[in-house]
């Protein structure tokens, strides 16, 4: 035990020793002539990047393009599969009786389509364990079920995705027709997502229904039966449907076969272009590569960047990648991840890893607080609720960027993820923070901490 305390000294000593000498440069050089913004600008002008769309792959293209134009060697897809691709095309509906009343709704993602436009009786369902659903199929049959607000989908957990596909299977058995989702916030905004995470079509067609309106149908249920007219059309692409990661690498000046990686999601929800959501992510992991790749010095280590598809489906891109390139866990020496849009730049956050928190804020905390405070955690919030995740579950030292959200769920996922709501100034300081980062870490003496045990 005091053998190995004593190593973790020395390495923890190496670390605060000898920081990189380009980085505190290089940070500064991001935000005195940075492009990260026209990153932003540019990849948002090619709109929504649904992932297993053409328009997700377009920006793959570009994307790639533009590490090349950097000087980023070896730019690659790195192609998997999902399930299925899905597009929304057309959403109506509206109570035909006992009123007339027009209803906000939209697809959930990955739903099927209705069979034209249907009309039916509406039934509001308070309990949907799958053996109580069993047990009313008469209610049901024939029947359009709203569910109670907040149950109609998004997350990433797969207890969440297994239970409603389970409720789904079991409503289509009773003879549902369709289902109506009441949105959980009140601010009669429509937010996308997916009904269960995994990018598999599902069992019913969903609507999701702003929550405004979907009380007002259960005040008409409370006075007798209520009738409504859906259309749901959706495009489905049976799959397995094939998907590009996009990769790019820096090839270190020693160390070649280990790597610190450097990652943002690229693929989009589709109410809005995804400024912040991610493209302010895959802007900085662009700039980073710009700025590295410029650098006469390259790192001791290679530093690879790579934008992920498939996030929003529950971090399919990233989640692949870990499985394919599982024999060579242990010569990443670090994952940076970058998914938290333009808030007050915080820092980095190192879930449920204290070793590799300390040993960040030895290394990283000179080099980038010139430019920005800048301070570390182990919070567990976020963990699993990006690309930081896969990593993290196989034991490789993770850091999320950090960022103040307090006004990110104003936008997350809505109509207004815009360019006018992005805060220029903070997406410069955090791709400032996220050059910085990689650089020192692949320059470092020794690693930023061992892998650790795997989280399941």
């Amino acid at each position: 035990m005091r053998r190995a305390l004593a190593i973790a000294a020395v390495q923890a000593l190496a670390l605060a020793a000898a920081p990189a000498a380009q980085a505190p440069t290089l940070a500064r050089t991001v935000v005195a002539d940075s492009r990260v913004m026209d990153y932003v600008r540019d990849l948002t002008a090619l709109g929504p990047r649904l992932t297993g769309t053409a328009a997700y792959q377009r920006a793959a293209d570009w994307t790639a393009a533009q590490l090349r134009a950097s000087g980023v060697e070896r730019v690659a897809f790195e192609p998997f599969t999902v399930p299925d691709a899905w597009e929304r095309e057309h959403a109506s509906a509206h109570v035909v009786a006992p009123q007339s009343m027009p209803l906000r709704v939209a697809a959930l993602g990955w739903t099927p389509s209705t069979p034209g436009v249907i009309e039916a009786e509406v039934v509001a369902v308070a309990d949907t364990s799958p053996g109580k659903i069993a047990g009313i199929g008469p209610l049901v049959d024939g029947r359009i079920v709203l569910l109670p607000a907040g149950d109609g989908g998004g997350g990433t957990f797969s207890t969440a995705t297994a239970r409603r596909r389970a409720l789904d299977h079991a409503l289509s058995k009773a003879g549902a027709l369709a289902i109506l989702a009441p949105e959980l916030e009140r601010d009669d905004e429509l937010i996308a997502h997916d009904r269960t995470i995994g990018a598999t079509t599902g069992a019913l067609p969903v609507a999701q229904i702003v929550r405004d309106d979907a009380d007002a149908i259960r005040r008409l249920l409370d006075a007798g039966p209520v009738r409504m007219s859906l259309e749901l059309r959706n495009r489905v692409m049976p799959g397995p449907i094939a998907v590009n990661n996009v990769g790019g690498e820096i090839r270190g000046r020693e160390q070649t076969g280990e790597w610190v990686i450097v990652g943002a999601h690229l693929d989009s929800w589709d109410f809005s272009a995804g400024a912040q959501d991610n493209a302010t992510g895959v802007a900085m992991v662009l700039e980073a590569a710009r700025v590295v790749a410029a650098q006469p010095r390259p790192a001791r280590r290679s530093i690879r960047f790579m934008l992920w598809s498939g996030e929003e489906q529950g971090q399919l891109g990233s989640t692949a990648y870990v499985r394919d390139h599982a024999a060579d866990l242990g010569r990443i020496v670090a994952y940076l991840n970058t998914d938290a849009g333009s808030g007050t730049l915080l820092g980095w956050t190192a879930p449920g890893r204290r070793d590799v928190a300390d040993a960040a804020k030895r290394l990283l905390q000179p080099l980038v607080a010139p430019v920005a405070p800048i301070a570390f955690d182990t919070s567990m919030q976020y963990a699993f609720q990006s690309d930081g995740a896969a990593f993290i579950r196989a034991g490789v030292p993770t850091l999320d960027l950090n960022a103040d959200d307090t006004a990110y769920e104003e936008i997350h996922h809505k109509s207004t993820d815009t360019l006018d709501h992005v805060n220029a100034r903070n997406v410069v300081l955090g791709a400032a923070a996220v050059a910085a980062s990689a650089y020192a870490i692949a320059d470092a003496p020794s690693r930023i901490a061992p892998r650790g045990r795997r989280v399941d």
